[in-house]
């Protein structure tokens, strides 16, 4: 009778082990996506089990419960955000849940945007996440007189970061970019490379348009930028973030616009930044290539065309723009 129930219990004891080895292998071998998984405060292993499996996770809440407790890791499960696959085995699974991560969004702003644009981007992008505290109004509070300094980067935030945050973090990372401009050529450089974002067409071409902004300044030359008309013609009629903020096709009247910013009218760079610069800029503007040149422009391709003379940019402007042909 002895023998019976021990051959019994050993045969239930096999049954079970093989039950439970095939219990916590995972749920598919195959390379699958990884899954946002969320445990809230309070949330009893029961439920993450039922959780877990109602999201094809596992493959037996009781096989899970009892890795849980096998592991001894019961009191160690955090509440917060895990990255989990279908193909970790339970354990696997377990120990993850021990390692919460803060659940995040990640954002890109271009270079060359000016304040409001940047915070229409992050407030567009905030309205899409669920518990979001972001303030548009605060952060447009919070970034007036700091244009310039907002530096363009791809950020990753948690949803429920507020625009106070945001605004350190951008402001930290311009910091980091310009730690090696000495202090007291900072606010120029910032400036002139708030011109050349919306001058250059690209990276290659920031230092020599940069070297052709400085020959005109050292000489006293107006800059005549266009870009910095736009930007007070922009200040003066948007009233909401979501605006067209760079007119594209400026008239003569335009160009008599009685604003400081205005450099067909004032000579040297504005008082302050019209864009907020990246790195390409800011090197460039630290760094002016300065050659022959004292006109550029760029054609209907967006090509660049550099001229010595006010007789070859004029040749340049009938050439390429076919404008103002004698």
């Amino acid at each position: 009778m002895i023998k019976r129930l021990i051959i019994a219990l050993t045969a239930i004891a096999i049954l079970g082990f093989g039950w439970y080895f095939q219990a916590i292998q995972p749920v598919t071998r195959a390379a699958m996506p990884i899954i946002d998984f969320e445990i809230k405060p309070g949330t009893g292993i029961d439920q993450i089990a039922n959780d877990l499996s109602k999201a094809q996770l596992i493959r037996s809440r009781i096989a899970f419960k009892v890795t849980v407790i096998r592991l001894g890791i019961a009191n160690k499960i955090q509440a917060g955000f895990f990255k989990l696959s279908p193909s970790m085995d339970a354990s696997e699974m377990a120990q993850a849940l021990t390692h919460a991560y803060a659940r995040q969004f990640r954002i890109t702003i271009p270079e060359g945007l000016r304040s409001e644009e940047i915070n229409f981007l992050f407030d567009k992008a905030f309205s899409k996440v669920s518990g979001s505290k972001y303030s548009s109004t605060e952060f447009a509070s919070l970034t007036r007189g700091k244009e310039g300094r907002l530096f363009p980067d791809t950020y990753d935030f948690a949803p429920e970061a507020s625009a106070s945050d945001v605004v350190k973090r951008m402001a930290i990372r311009f910091e980091e970019v310009t730690k090696e401009i000495p202090k007291d050529k900072l606010n120029e450089v910032i400036i002139l490379a708030s011109l050349l974002e919306r001058e250059a067409a690209t990276a290659e071409e920031m230092p020599s348009v940069a070297g052709v902004i400085e020959k005109r300044l050292k000489a006293g030359w107006p800059l005549q930028i266009d870009a910095t008309v736009q930007y007070a013609l922009g200040s003066a009629t948007c009233k909401k973030i979501d605006c067209d903020w760079w007119k594209k096709d400026l008239t003569r009247e335009d160009l008599r616009l009685n604003s400081s910013y205005n450099t067909y009218v004032h000579s040297g760079l504005p008082l302050a930044p019209i864009s907020n610069p990246g790195k390409d800029a800011i090197a460039a503007a630290a760094n002016p290539l300065v050659g022959s040149a004292w006109f550029y422009l760029h054609d209907l391709n967006g090509k660049i065309h550099y001229a010595d003379t006010i007789e070859q940019h004029n040749q340049n402007i009938c050439t390429y723009l076919k404008k103002d042909c004698p």
